[in-house]
């Protein structure tokens, strides 16, 4: 009775600990972001990707931000995960967003380092996720009033110069 659960531990220490840790991800992602800031006063940034391990599952994965501020990473379906946020429009600059990917053993070396006052940059990511943003249109660069303020002066014009040619 010993010698079998001895055995039976060995076994489910073993497989915890095979089944547990996500070696060797292979990571594909896709991006989008709000690219009409005509309306909105916010550009939202949203980071799909799945993550496909040789062994192990990926778990909890958490997301650090180029602000530095750390969010959990929704998972939307097996092994697909999304990570998203907002910039105000006028701060959002066209280009790549790098976010840094952490898995539970990282976000737990991230919130000791930031207890500390250090930087988590020291911290290896589990894997770094880029989202670009081709920029936003902002409207065009001249309003259509004025557009159509200077066609009515502009006619006007005219209208006042030919009736003036006709009267003399």
């Amino acid at each position: 009775m010993k010698q079998q659960i001895v055995l039976a531990s060995f076994f489910f220490v073993s497989f915890t600990g095979f089944c547990g840790a996500c070696t060797n991800p292979q990571v594909t992602s896709k991006s989008f972001t709000t690219q009409d800031a005509t309306i909105v006063s916010h550009i939202a940034y949203v980071s799909d990707f799945s993550v496909k391990c040789s062994s192990g599952e990926a778990g909890s994965l958490y997301a650090e931000l180029e602000d530095g501020s750390i969010t959990p990473v929704a998972i939307v379906g097996p092994q697909s995960y999304q990570v998203s946020w907002t910039e105000e429009s006028k701060a959002a600059k066209s280009g790549d967003r790098i976010v840094r990917i952490f898995n539970e053993d990282g976000y737990t070396a991230i919130r000791k380092l930031l207890r500390a006052g250090e930087s988590s940059y020291s911290v290896e990511p589990f894997f770094t996720a880029a989202v670009r943003h081709p920029g936003s249109y902002n409207g065009p660069w001249v309003k259509s009033e004025f557009i159509a303020a200077i066609a009515a002066l502009v006619v006007s014009y005219f209208a006042i110069a030919t009736r003036a040619k006709i009267v003399s």
